[in-house]
């Protein structure tokens, strides 16, 4: 009985002690593995330092060659700078303001500089210059919340519900946004702030939206005149509610009797005077409807609002990448190492056919 107790209890030791050794040898199989790839990476990079140590002077060589190469020809080229200008659109004219843009740029592409130095008011000798015209929506994001709480309002209750913040803020293009950037680029840094005239009067170049612009002009200075002559009336109303109010406090009060004055709508003002007080609050909302009308007229002056003009010299916008003094090296590295690749390759090859 105690030997047929005895045999399944060693059987399963031997099955673990198996189930051990699997899992080891797994693990070191695993180890090895690992260990490979990095012998393999160390093998390598030994080769390719033997590689480039036995033929430093060709790798040396091309990159001097590409370097005073490269150099040469970056002295010898036109440097690029850029420059920006940030405008604000009003009378929802910013696709026209998209499609001048665009023109401008075509003929900067197509070297017409005659007809560019027409348009922007300069000499055609610096019209050549001018390598390209660039626009787009300057993105604020709390900007686009403001936007997006403006349009929320203005809908119905059932449009509430399907309008979310993502589907309106997707749904927008380039032309929905108030403040766009154009930027410019030419080769010479100091023509920016001489072509700004110019690229403004052309960004606005059409007649519908100047007409815009005087009639909304007129209207502004209506409401202007109208705010100004309320304010007279209701200056003129309350000196007279003022004097009423001081020859009454001269008077002896005499019970029941008394000059009484209300406001209309005041009936139920239980026999007071009227204060003036009233009066000078709505002189006082006449006014800030008035300095509402005047930030208007400022903010609705023209086509477009220049919020930030062209500097008097641009700046720099060539990467390491436009620089030949970088980009000949590398070329020349890398073609050296292709053909050494290739020779190798092909000795390889010869070697392999021999066998």
């Amino acid at each position: 009985m105690s030997n047929e107790g005895q045999k399944p209890q060693q059987s399963e030791e031997v099955d673990l002690g198996q189930l051990f050794k699997v899992i080891g040898r797994g693990f070191e199989k695993l180890f090895k593995f690992i260990a490979s790839i990095f012998i393999g990476l160390y093998k390598l990079l030994i080769a390719l330092l033997a590689h480039f140590y036995k033929n430093i002077i060709s790798y040396g060589a091309a990159i001097i060659i590409g370097f005073a190469a490269g150099f040469a020809l970056d002295v010898n080229s036109d440097k690029s700078y850029g420059a920006n200008m940030f405008v604000e659109t009003n009378f929802n004219s910013a696709r026209q303001v998209y499609e001048n843009v665009k023109q401008l740029h075509q003929l900067t592409l197509d070297e017409d500089s005659i007809r560019l130095a027409a348009i922007l008011n300069i000499k055609p000798s610096q019209a050549v210059k001018l390598k390209g015209f660039f626009i787009n929506p300057s993105i604020d994001e709390n900007q686009v919340a403001e936007m997006y709480s403006e349009f929320y309002l203005k809908l119905d209750s059932l449009s509430r519900t399907e309008m979310t913040y993502d589907r309106y803020v997707n749904s927008l293009t380039a032309t929905n946004y108030p403040i766009h950037q154009i930027g410019v680029t030419a080769t010479d840094k100091s023509l920016f702030k001489t072509i700004e005239p110019g690229v403004k009067h052309k960004l606005i170049d059409n007649p519908y939206l100047e007409n815009l612009v005087l009639a909304n002009k007129r209207n502004l200075e209506m409401e202007e005149a109208a705010l100004r002559s309320q304010i007279r009336k209701t200056d003129s109303l309350a000196n007279e509610y003022l004097k009423i109010r001081i020859n009454e406090s001269r008077k002896e009060p005499v019970q029941g009797s008394g000059t009484n004055l209300y406001m209309a709508g005041d009936s139920d003002s239980n026999g007071l005077l009227v204060d003036e007080s009233k009066v000078i609050e709505k002189r006082l909302d006449l006014e800030e409807l008035r300095r509402e009308v005047n930030l208007r007229k400022a903010q609705e002056f023209g086509v477009i609002n220049i919020v930030a003009g062209f500097p008097e010299t641009g700046y720099d916008t060539r990467t390491w990448t436009d620089k030949k003094k970088f980009v000949l090296p590398l070329l020349l590295f890398g073609l050296t190492l292709a053909v050494f690749a290739f020779l190798g390759l092909g000795k390889f090859l010869k070697q392999q056919s021999k066998i």
